[in-house]
């Protein structure tokens, strides 16, 4: 779905796997897609023992062509130092609720559910219902609960970084109560004791003011069509 299409709908169910195998809910898949490349990667070191000298962390993005997002080069930046959010600021809402949402560590998180339960305060409540919120014991079970299990068993673990935020198309419409935010992510997954990987993306959040002047996610178009930061 194009970035322009972002709205406060629930989004579609999307696939975990290749159409060979079965779809996950969303919840998971949003989880489970930017490392399952680290995860088969990580297979390999299975059938022999690990090498204690990590070899350098790779760094991968969009292809070469793509037009420029804002802020800083995503494989370099530094993120911003964190500290107590802003209600009040959809764009430190944004920062903090995706990155809370997003990242995750299957060796400790209870299930593919547990980010979504870390920002359900900062997700509406139409929103937070649509990522499977509230109902950890059946969306952390079956077929999640199996490709959970392997995440922990690979010690798959990924941290998100909001290096920047934008109104997207340049155009801020934060006066009208609602507010479409570019994204400028990096993320860094490991699996086990392999390198880690650093992805980048640039997803889009839809923000509503509430009624006591704070802002909520209502929802999310996670495809990174705007490429790469400009480099310096």
């Amino acid at each position: 779905m194009p970035v322009s299409q972002v709205s406060s709908a629930p989004p579609r169910r999307a696939r975990l796997f290749p159409p060979a195998l079965p779809a996950l809910p969303v919840s998971l898949a949003l989880l489970v897609v930017p490392v399952l490349l680290v995860v088969l990667a990580g297979c390999g070191a299975l059938d022999r023992v690990a090498d204690p000298t990590p070899s350098p962390a790779v760094t991968t993005g969009p292809p070469a062509g793509a037009s420029q997002a804002p802020g800083p080069p995503l494989a370099t930046a530094t993120a911003p130092a964190t500290g107590e959010v802003d209600r009040t600021n959809p764009a430190a809402v944004a920062a903090d609720c995706f990155t809370r949402w997003q990242s995750f560590d299957a060796r400790t998180d209870a299930g593919p559910s547990a980010g979504v339960e870390r920002a359900r305060d900062c997700l509406t409540e139409d929103f937070a219902a649509s990522l499977g919120a509230g109902s950890a014991g059946a969306a952390d079970g079956g077929a999640d609960g199996r490709a959970w299990e392997d995440l922990r068993a690979h010690g798959a673990h990924s941290q998100v970084s909001v290096l920047a935020t934008t109104p997207l198309g340049g155009i801020d419409t934060t006066a009208t109560g609602r507010v479409v935010l570019q994204l400028n992510v990096r993320r860094e997954s490991t699996t086990g004791n392999e390198a880690p990987v650093a992805t980048v993306s640039t997803p889009a959040l839809t923000l509503l003011r509430q009624a006591d002047g704070t802002w909520r996610v209502a929802g999310a178009d996670l495809a990174s069509v705007a490429g790469d930061a400009p480099g310096r």
